[in-house]
């Protein structure tokens, strides 16, 4: 049986399952779903001050701590002016800390504050409900299966090896 790389490029699915052809509906799905994730998440933090975008830099930062803004902004996959908004929305509400270190001047790491940690908890629990909601009625199995499948696709697209391992893990190189 042909992998969708080898199929030939078509706007058809020959199986008339889809509208139309497999991986391009395969990516129209994969954004959908995030897109309506995303509104879900975006209405469920509303009461707690934040967004998305505000909350995975702040699950990032908790997790990373201290985290440089580069290695931020790769790990939420955003570029950096629109980082640097965010986490300048994070420290104004108190919920980051910025340090710069003696040894490079030009460097900027962030922490999370003991505000930040309470809210980043109270936070999850809206993103463990939603994902629950979408998840619901999908075997553990077939999550897995999809988890591996879209793991070889970053890998595919990311192009370095360690980099993907790293955004896989959310983990440095000298992490295990």
């Amino acid at each position: 049986m042909p992998t969708s790389a080898n199929r030939a490029a078509t706007t058809v699915d020959p199986t008339g399952e889809f509208p139309f052809d497999l991986t391009t509906y395969l990516f129209h799905v994969f954004a959908m779903l995030g897109r309506h994730r995303e509104a879900e998440l975006d209405e469920a933090f509303r009461p707690l001050g934040l967004n998305v975008a505000r909350h995975r830099a702040l699950a990032v930062v908790e997790r990373m701590q201290p985290c440089g803004m580069t290695e931020l902004a790769d790990f939420c996959a955003v570029d950096r002016t629109t980082m640097t908004r965010t986490v300048d929305q994070l420290f104004a509400n108190g919920l980051v800390e910025r340090t710069t270190p003696a040894s490079d001047r030009r460097q900027v790491l962030l922490t999370v504050t003991p505000a930040g940690r309470a809210l980043h908890q109270r936070a999850l629990r809206a993103v463990y409900r939603v994902n629950r909601r979408a998840l619901d009625g999908i075997p553990e199995e077939t999550q897995r299966v999809v988890v591996r499948a879209k793991q070889t696709m970053l890998i595919n697209l990311v192009g370095d090896p360690d980099l993907a391992k790293r955004l896989l893990s959310l983990s440095r190189d000298d992490e295990p």
